[in-house]
């Protein structure tokens, strides 16, 4: 709470937003509220007489809940003749309170060097909190010489609109998902192939051999990679059970248009497919527009999907990567001391993105499951057969879609890790 001594008002929130500590749409409580409160059977305002009482400058933002929830105290007290200790406990747990919050994280002044990212993680999300700490870290190991201003969510729009931003200047960084990438690297429609990789351990043992490769593909295109995250593997949700190719047949399956492998295997089993965006499938899973959908469980969670669903396929359908790119020429320009740092924190921090990605996605399938999803498990005949119509797919894609030479190191990659793990 503050007092605005222009004219005579105090600041409080009337609510909290949803998954977040800070107050929205604050207002201000006049004077002769506050005095009507304080009449209102007792000489003092308590929490029950404003439930979110705040402290900071409404114009800057900067809000932090204190006291909210206590009740049987006085918050503010009408000032008597002989009460200054009254007074003095509520303004100390103030500012405790304020000590506490402000305590953990480091104030720092405007870094000499500023890289602006945009990033899809929401605000108050935990990658958003990552990336908030690497944040930290970064302008801590550097004392202050360079830093990120970060923008969060789809505040710069979509995936399209950001990489149009990231090419003009706007930003100077940005992730992205690699079916936004592809045509920029066509590589990376590799990694998308259907039933490609059957675990994370043998992404990780892949990508750690290939990823130079892919890292001077962008390179060549003006691109510098500070790391690869993920959104992890996407499998199929329905409303009846998928355990082989049959079982799709008659049904109506999403098409997602930005991603083309796994549009080009739904396309290629002979089913009607449905091509709408994603904000759009809930409302047709709810009309009955579509029976077969394709994400990662975190992503069906999140959406409500999961609702409207009744099975999900235990069988990765593929994988979906991330990158974190920043303009080369801006790269470039930076000192060698602090290419190298940013480097190093950039890289210890998408590692802790993609450990929380795949917590986020264990957890969401362990929630959906228990809130009445059913999981399909497939026979290995029946997984076979998926694999198998995945792999003609793929052969007749020609070149300017898939890279044939790419595609082969990966699977001879893939095919020395699977030998060695038998």
């Amino acid at each position: 709470m503050q007092n605005n001594p222009d004219n005579n008002e105090v600041y409080y929130s009337g609510g909290f937003s949803e998954n977040t500590s800070h107050p929205a749409f604050p207002r201000r409580v006049t004077a002769c509220e506050l005095r009507a409160a304080t009449k209102r059977g007792s000489r003092s305002v308590t929490s029950s007489s404003f439930p979110h009482v705040v402290s900071g400058n409404p114009e800057s933002g900067a809000w932090m809940p204190v006291f909210a929830g206590m009740t049987g105290r006085s918050l503010i007290q009408r000032r008597q003749p002989g009460n200054h200790r009254n007074l003095f406990i509520p303004f100390l747990v103030l500012f405790l309170s304020v000590l506490a919050i402000l305590t953990p994280r480091l104030s720092w002044a405007a870094p000499e060097q500023e890289i602006k990212l945009a990033t899809l993680a929401p605000e108050n999300s935990s990658l958003m909190r990552i990336f908030n700490e690497m944040n930290d870290e970064l302008l801590k190991v550097t004392d202050g010489r360079l830093g990120f201003k970060m923008y969060a969510g789809f505040v710069l729009g979509n995936e399209a609109d950001v990489l149009r931003k990231l090419r003009i200047g706007l930003v100077n960084a940005a992730t992205f998902t690699n079916t936004a990438l592809t045509d920029i690297n066509p590589d990376l429609r590799v990694l998308q192939v259907p039933f490609l990789f059957n675990n994370y351990e043998e992404v990780d043992d892949v990508l750690t051999k290939i990823q130079e490769s892919l890292i001077n593909g962008f390179a060549k295109r003006g691109f510098e990679v500070l790391g690869f995250p993920e959104l992890g593997f996407i499998y199929f949700m329905s409303k009846q059970p998928i355990a082989d190719l049959n079982d799709l047949k008659g049904k109506k399956v999403w098409a997602q248009a930005d991603a083309p492998m796994a549009k080009a295997f739904v396309d290629s089993v002979g089913v009607s497919t449905v091509a709408i965006t994603a904000p759009d499938v809930l409302m047709a899973l709810q009309t009955n527009l579509v029976d077969v959908v394709y994400n990662s469980p975190y992503y069906a969670l999140v959406t409500q999907w999961y609702t409207q669903v009744k099975y999900l396929t235990d069988l990765p359908l593929s994988y979906i990567g991330a990158c974190l790119l920043m303009d080369k020429k801006t790269y470039d320009r930076l000192p060698k001391d602090l290419q190298q740092t940013l480097k190093k924190v950039t890289s210890k921090y998408v590692g802790l993105l993609v450990k929380k990605t795949r917590q986020d996605n264990g957890e969401a399938l362990k929630a959906m499951l228990n809130r009445g999803v059913q999981k399909v498990v497939p026979t290995e005949a029946q997984a076979r057969g998926f694999r198998d119509l995945s792999s003609k797919v793929v052969e007749g894609l020609g070149p300017q879609i898939l890279p044939k030479d790419f595609l082969a190191e990966v699977k001879a990659e893939l095919s020395t890790y699977r030998a060695s793990h038998q």
